[in-house]
């Protein structure tokens, strides 16, 4: 799939609601939240429906993996900067789902909703962040390595404030 840049959508809210439901219908009772640019109002993004799974421990993992796989997420990454990450890939705008499993309370985890909750808090950011995404897009000639490295900076930036 090319990478792409979309503006915000309001229906990702819908979106991730459902996909939440599913995920603790399959799953069990277990801390989610809806992260990375569909979670912030007004961000544009590559339109992926981004949600973060927190457990106790690395031992859960392997069984919510397994039970994951039957609703549909089948590429597993096993894991890389204290989170698995786990996707399933479809061609429909705004389908694309990623989980991020990773342990409550741990940097993984702080920093994806640090990050999450700064932009929501500061909307002049937000549109600054917007237009820093579309032009590192332009940068990397939609290279989706090129693109995140980029990115990364900036949040690695930001984390820097935590």
């Amino acid at each position: 799939m090319k990478l792409k840049i979309n503006p915000y959508n309001k229906r990702v809210k819908e979106k991730f609601q459902k996909e939440k439901n599913r995920i603790l219908r399959t799953i069990g009772n277990f801390e989610i939240h809806h992260i990375g640019s569909t979670a912030v109002p007004g961000l544009g993004g590559k339109g992926i429906v981004d949600i973060l799974i927190g457990i106790d421990n690395w031992n859960q993992a392997k069984e919510i993996i397994e039970k994951l796989k039957k609703i549909g997420f089948f590429h597993v990454h096993l894991k890389e900067k204290g989170r698995i990450f786990l996707s399933k890939d479809t061609s429909l705008f705004f389908s694309n789902v990623h989980i991020h499993i990773v342990i409550k309370q741990s940097k993984a985890c702080k920093d994806l909703l640090f990050f999450r909750d700064y932009l929501r808090k500061n909307k002049k950011e937000v549109k600054n962040y917007y237009k820093l995404k579309v032009k590192w897009l332009k940068e990397s000639r939609a290279n989706r390595e090129k693109y995140n490295k980029l990115k990364s900076k900036y949040i690695n930036k930001i984390l820097k404030n935590q």
